[in-house]
């Protein structure tokens, strides 16, 4: 029987999600001379993604029917495992260095797994194996068992161990946001990867001991938790920063969609302001953001000469008759004068007492303590029936 089990599916997709996701950001990036740590990222993920596939029942079934070998799919889940701890190591080392502001120059180690794999095939190879149905570890009691689970559980510890102390000395040192998170995640990783080691050496030493906690019934299903939550915090703090970086995207994105109503009036009233942008800038929605953010700051400026203090005024009192107080009161009564700037500009009419002040209602960004909640309150009332009204009712006289 061959189905693939509900918890099967549910560990499966987002890993191979994951994979998919990092191996196309490595596409794009492989002619950048910096994408090192790109191609790390998708390689130790793809790598992790297959060896939880190999460990698959229904998976590792089909792998040991096709070839004909009991349980190769231990050996090859084991040796994708470590190939994607010696990429993991690579890519702390790398995220550290990020974390220093200092470029690393020391190379990728990879000597010691070819070694510990060819150790491991011959041990495997020399062992009475079981079926498939059965766990390698808890059938063997031969020296050949012994010398496989040394190699291997030697080498995820020493692997797991460097990523935690990489971890630990350089967390502090990485800025508040992604990378700290992502440094905690592997590092929590790397210490359940250790709890996972040092349980599977103590069930080997005592197996035989009759302590219930090491009988084989209960190693099994302990070692499956130690093993599958060191991968998932490993590989939560892998995705991590790519995540954010969507997120913050995201958000970027949503955030140009409401003031792009305030940026195309600003810019159609002043289009000297709207300086040309890149075709490959413009799918960074973080840097068309900022670009929004002073072009609408300099066209607001340009308009200036046309702001009239009796404008504010008036239309400050209609507002506050209306009912709208603090920050909103201040953003629909700049919406007003900006409207009233922008239909004197249109007739060149400079108004008779400007303001002197072409900073966007300072009032409103100190209520509001973002620039850019600011700017979206703004562009909301701009848009409100009401600032409409009284902006062509003051602007009628002097048109």
């Amino acid at each position: 029987m061959t189905a693939i089990r509900p918890y099967e599916v549910v560990l499966l997709v987002p890993m191979w999600s994951l994979t998919v996701h990092t191996a196309h950001r490595a596409l794009r990036s492989r002619a950048v001379p910096e994408s090192a740590p790109s191609r790390l990222l998708a390689g130790l993920v793809a790598l992790f993604t297959l060896a939880v596939t190999v460990g698959v029942p229904a998976v590792r079934r089909v792998i040991d029917t096709v070839t004909g070998v009991q349980s190769i799919t231990v050996l090859l889940s084991h040796l994708l495992g470590m190939s994607a701890i010696t990429c993991l190591t690579g890519f702390v080392r790398q995220m550290s260095a990020t974390a220093n502001a200092a470029p690393s120059r020391r190379p990728l180690n990879w000597l010691p797994l070819p070694a510990a794999a060819a150790a491991m095939c011959a041990a495997f190879f020399l062992a009475a194996r079981p079926n498939g149905e059965s766990d390698f570890l808890t059938t063997g009691h031969s020296a050949a068992h012994t010398a496989y689970w040394a190699v291997y559980l030697g080498y995820v510890i020493w692997g797991v161990a460097a990523v935690g102390v990489m971890c630990l000395r350089h967390h502090k040192q990485a800025p508040p946001g992604p990378l700290r998170i992502s440094l905690n995640l592997i590092g929590a990783g790397a210490a359940t990867g250790i709890v996972y080691v040092l349980h599977r050496c103590a069930h080997l030493a005592l197996r035989n001991s009759g302590i219930p906690l090491f009988e084989d019934a209960v190693v099994v299903p302990t070692t499956q938790v130690l093993l599958s939550g060191s991968l998932l915090l490993s590989s939560a703090g892998i995705a991590w920063p790519a995540l954010a970086s969507t997120w913050r995207a995201r958000a970027d994105r949503r955030r140009l969609r409401r003031l792009e109503p305030l940026w195309r009036m600003l810019g159609d009233a002043v289009p000297e302001v709207v300086l040309p942008l890149p075709a490959q800038l413009r799918a960074e929605p973080e840097l068309v953001l900022y670009r929004y953010t002073i072009e609408i700051s300099d066209a607001i400026l340009a308009l200036d000469p046309f702001r009239s203090a009796a404008v504010e005024t008036a239309a400050r009192k209609q507002l506050s008759a209306h009912g709208f107080t603090g920050p909103r009161l201040a953003a629909a009564t700049e919406a007003v004068v900006l409207r009233c700037a922008i239909a004197r500009a249109s007739l060149t009419q400079p108004a008779t007492q400007p303001t002197g002040n072409p900073e966007p209602s300072s009032d409103g960004i100190r209520h509001s303590g973002d620039p850019l909640e600011w700017l979206e309150l703004l562009t909301t009332q701009l848009r409100h029936p009401l600032v409409r009204g009284i902006a062509a009712s003051l602007t009628a006289p002097a048109a």
